[in-house]
């Protein structure tokens, strides 16, 4: 979705800016990885987007988490909308796992207890990933839906456009990340897939905190949905 579409679904200045802004700086932190990896032999290793230990770009990753988490707590607390209350704790637990790479140490754990194979290129320890991602997710939902089912059309609505900006997360983050498995003996194409993987992220992660900054101005008064954009855009190409 353009800005100029996003100034006419959720026209409110201070947000589209801060969009702005995010997104400039995961663009920065794109082509400075791509120099760094072509230029200068992957180092300094804190400016590439798979930086080893903690780089830049990963440090910029925690903070749009923490963003995220003081956006929702300020919806739930300040704007009494409890509703909002599972996102908390879903963003801490995303930034907790990021930071301890908890994802890893299950996905081994997994792989070992369940006694799982490699299979079709893919390690063991992905399926591992795969088991506790079901898991986490299952536990979320079950969560979330006890929250959803209390609340107002508009809420559901917000909802469904949280959820599709996780989804899109999660493609990158974990469907990409899966497909990039196959290609770790295949420099090309595994250093386009780091870049489509980690940017990618990156990308869907600034557009969420960009929608619950959004949220904190609007939420009393939101008309439009990311959903219904969706399908006017689709229905206008398709006529």
């Amino acid at each position: 979705m353009s800005f100029s579409a996003l100034k006419h679904y959720f026209n409110h200045t201070i947000s589209t800016r801060f969009l702005k802004v995010l997104l400039l700086i995961d663009v920065m932190f794109v082509v400075g990885h791509l120099i760094v990896v072509t230029l200068f032999q992957s180092e300094p290793s804190t400016l590439l987007l798979d930086a080893k230990g903690l780089g830049y770009p990963e440090l910029f990753q925690y903070v749009k988490y923490s963003l995220v988490i003081a956006f929702s707590t300020y919806i739930v607390f300040a704007k009494k909308r409890y509703s909002y209350l599972p996102f908390i704790g879903l963003f801490v637990v995303l930034l907790l796992d990021d930071v301890f790479q908890i994802h890893s140490k299950a996905s081994y754990f997994f792989a070992y207890r369940l006694k799982l194979h490699t299979l079709f290129g893919l390690k063991a320890v992905m399926y591992g990933q795969l088991v506790y991602i079901i898991l986490l997710g299952s536990l979320s939902i079950i969560l979330f839906r006890l929250f959803y089912r209390r609340t107002t059309i508009n809420t559901k609505k917000t909802f469904t456009d949280i959820f599709i900006l996780l989804v899109l997360f999660l493609f990158f983050g974990v469907g990409i990340d899966i497909i990039h498995q196959l290609f770790l003996n295949t420099p090309k194409i595994g250093s386009l897939l780091t870049i489509l993987e980690e940017g990618g992220e990156m990308i869907s992660l600034s557009v969420l905190v960009w929608y619950f900054f959004f949220l904190m101005f609007k939420v009393d008064e939101k008309r439009n949905f990311l959903k219904d954009c969706i399908l006017i855009k689709c229905c206008l190409k398709l006529n």
